[in-house]
């Protein structure tokens, strides 16, 4: 009991100041002050990047590409941004899943098997501290050999949720607003999507 009334007020502070930073980030942008423009590619760039990656097969320059294309359109259409639909991150996310569709559907792709993988599927955002470059190569081809197994045997919105949830560490509900799913929906295919990579996964270790 003592542990939650001490973390839970530090979750409702860091909350509140992450939304007092959004909100003056959306106003100097909706001001087009430059300053503004370049904190939201500094604070979401990568991490629209990596998600992008992971969506595209890891080809990292159209992944960087759509990311550049969606911050772009974000900037440029910030007026439509409700923040009583929507966080922000969430709306960009949306921005950026729309592109990606687009490209998606542009080139005939169903699937986004993941070509390379520089870390475990669990911790793709870090960077591994292994010295050994032999060490370091293994790893890699670890993390390509579960990535991509784990992408074969999920549906698209399954490998979408999550990535979001794993990798970009959004909630539920924002995940729900990037797809358009209802919060329930989100926790099933979760849900789903965690149990069958973890059956994979412990299958392939037997």
């Amino acid at each position: 009991m003592a542990e939650k009334a001490v973390t839970e007020p530090d979750a409702i502070a860091v909350d509140a100041v992450d939304a007092h930073a959004d909100d003056t980030l959306i106003r100097g942008l909706r001001e087009a002050a430059p300053a503004a423009c370049s904190e939201l590619c500094q604070r979401f760039g990568p991490r629209l990047h990596r998600f992008a990656a992971a969506r595209l097969g890891w080809d990292g320059q159209l992944a960087e590409d759509i990311a550049i294309q969606a911050l772009a359109d974000a900037i440029r259409n910030i007026r439509q941004f409700n923040p009583r639909k929507s966080t922000l991150s969430a709306w960009l996310y949306g921005v950026l899943r729309r592109q990606i569709i687009r490209e998606l559907r542009r080139r005939g792709r169903q699937k986004w098997a993941p070509a390379e993988a520089r870390v475990p599927f669990d911790h793709l955002d870090e960077t591994t501290l292994e010295a050994d470059p032999a060490g370091r190569l293994d790893a890699q081809l670890d993390a390509r050999r579960q990535v991509t197994e784990v992408a074969a045997i999920l549906t698209n919105i399954e490998f979408e949720v999550l990535v979001l949830s794993a990798v970009d560490e959004l909630s539920a509900r924002e995940i729900g607003q990037v797809v358009g799913r209802s919060e329930r929906a989100i926790h099933s295919l979760l849900h789903r999507a965690r149990t069958k990579a973890r059956e994979r996964l412990v299958r392939d270790e037997d």
